[in-house]
C-alpha cells in the first residue's frame, strides 16, 4: 500500500506556511493520538523547526489512554512542549492555553500579543481545537481531509492569536504501515486507496494486536483466518450483502474503518512508542506480490 501524489492545494499550503512562520512566536504540530509517529509531517520538519514546537494529541477520546501517556513522555525530548486534548469534551484545553501563554516570544518588537502558527496532517483534529481553544466555531469542522483552505487568524483567550493552515500531507508515502495508518484515521482521502485493502490490513492488526475486538463488535471468531475471510463473516453478521445474498466485501470493509473512526470498536492506538515507524506486515507482503 503506498500513497503518492502532490496536489496544487499541499504544495500551495506549504509555502503558505513558510510566508507566515516569520510572522509567529511558536508553532503548535497537531498530532493523532492513534498514530503520533506516522501523524508527524517529515516534509516540514527543518521548516517549522526555526520557533519553538509545541506537540498537541488529538482524538484522545478515541486512543487507549495508557499509550498516549507513554507518547506525550516519548515526545518530550522533541517538543518545547506536549498536550493532550479531547476536543469533544474540552479536556486538557487549561492546560494547553497555560503552556502556549509560556512560550517565549521569538519575534522582534513583538509586543504583548503573542502569535503562534498551527499545523497538521489533513482530518487531524486542528479546526476542532481552535473551536475549544476559542470556546466558538471560528473554523470550519468535517470529518474529511481538506476542509480547512486558506488563511485564518484566530483571537484565543489570553493575549494569543493562532494562524490556521490547510492540513499537509507529503509528497510519497512508502512505508505500508505508516501508509496504513494514516488511512485507517481518515488522513487521506478514501478515494486514493482499495477499501476493501484497507479493510483487510485493519482486520488482520485489530485481530493480532486487540484480539477481544471484533468477537465483541461483530460476534465472529477471527482466529487465525485470512482476514478477507474475516470480512466475509464481518459481512455476513451486519447485513452486508449484495442482490442474490453474496458478501459486499467492499460495503463490509467500509463499515469496518468506520467503526473504528468512530470508536465503536473501542480506544485503540496503531502504534506504540516501542514500536513507531514499524511495517504492516500483510500491506508488505501484498505490494512485494504486486512488484
Amino acid at each position: 500500500m503506498e500513497i503518492q501524489w502532490y496536489p496544487g492545494q499541499m504544495a500551495k499550503a506549504k509555502r503558505l506556511l513558510k510566508e507566515n512562520l516569520k510572522l509567529v512566536d511558536a508553532v503548535v504540530e497537531v498530532l493523532d493520538a492513534r498514530t503520533p509517529a506516522s501523524s508527524r509531517n517529515p516534509d516540514i520538519r527543518d521548516l517549522i523547526a526555526q520557533r519553538p514546537v509545541v506537540a498537541v494529541l488529538t482524538h484522545t477520546d478515541l486512543a487507549d489512554p495508557q499509550r498516549t501517556k507513554e507518547w506525550l513522555d516519548a515526545l518530550q525530548k522533541d517538543y518545547a512542549g506536549v498536550a493532550a486534548v479531547n476536543a469533544m469534551t474540552g479536556e486538557g484545553i487549561r492546560p494547553l492555553l497555560q503552556l502556549l501563554k509560556s512560550l517565549p516570544a521569538k519575534r522582534k518588537y513583538g509586543g504583548k500579543l503573542r502569535k503562534l502558527l498551527i499545523v497538521g496532517i489533513p482530518n487531524v483534529g486542528k479546526s476542532s481545537l481552535i473551536n475549544r481553544l476559542t470556546g466558538r466555531n471560528a473554523a470550519q469542522t468535517g470529518n474529511k481531509p481538506g476542509v480547512t483552505r486558506g488563511k485564518q487568524w484566530v483571537r484565543l483567550p489570553g493575549d494569543l492569536e493562532l494562524l490556521d493552515t490547510p492540513g499537509i500531507l507529503w509528497p510519497k508515502i512508502e512505508n505500508a504501515g505508516q501508509a496504513f495508518r494514516l488511512a485507517a484515521v481518515g488522513a487521506v482521502k478514501d478515494t486514493i486507496y482499495d477499501p476493501v485493502e484497507l479493510g483487510a490490513a485493519l482486520a488482520c492488526y485489530l485481530t493480532a494486536h486487540v484480539p477481544e475486538t471484533l468477537p465483541k463488535r461483530y460476534r465472529i471468531n477471527p482466529g487465525e483466518k485470512d482476514p478477507h475471510i474475516i470480512l466475509t463473516e464481518i459481512g455476513k453478521r451486519s447485513g452486508c450483502l449484495q442482490r442474490g445474498g453474496a458478501v459486499d466485501l467492499d460495503a463490509a470493509a467500509r463499515l469496518l474503518i468506520n467503526d473504528f473512526r468512530a470508536g465503536r470498536l473501542g480506544r485503540i492506538t496503531l502504534e506504540t512508542v516501542e514500536k513507531r515507524g514499524e511495517n504492516n506486515d500483510y500491506l508488505q507482503q501484498n505490494d512485494a506480490e504486486r512488484d
